[in-house]
């Protein structure tokens, strides 16, 4: 029993160290990720100026814009859950509408 409580508390000492290095790592790739995201966004904007985007593809990618641009805007205050949820959002709505 003892070994097991040993096992447990070094499992989740260990998860604590993996996920304080996915926070750095995700800060460190937050640039290269808004860098991504602004420039398709500026070819969104061409597209949509050139009326070739759908209602339903704008009202998606528009979506996905607002939850990642506060995030890019201000980096520092992001935390993990908020770069995934926010770079995952605009990732699905580019793929969406590629496709």
């Amino acid at each position: 029993m003892r070994m097991l409580l040993f096992v447990a508390a070094a499992m989740l000492a260990l998860a604590g160290c993996q996920s304080t290095k996915l926070d750095a790592d995700l800060q460190k790739s937050l640039p290269a990720i808004c860098g991504a995201a602004t420039q398709a966004h500026d070819l969104y904007v061409l597209a949509l100026a050139a009326d070739r985007v759908s209602e339903k593809t704008q009202r998606r990618a528009d979506a996905a814009w607002a939850s990642l641009h506060p995030v890019c805007a201000d980096p520092d205050k992001q935390t993990t859950s908020s770069i995934l949820t926010a770079a995952f959002a605009a990732y699905l709505t580019i793929s969406a509408a590629a496709h």
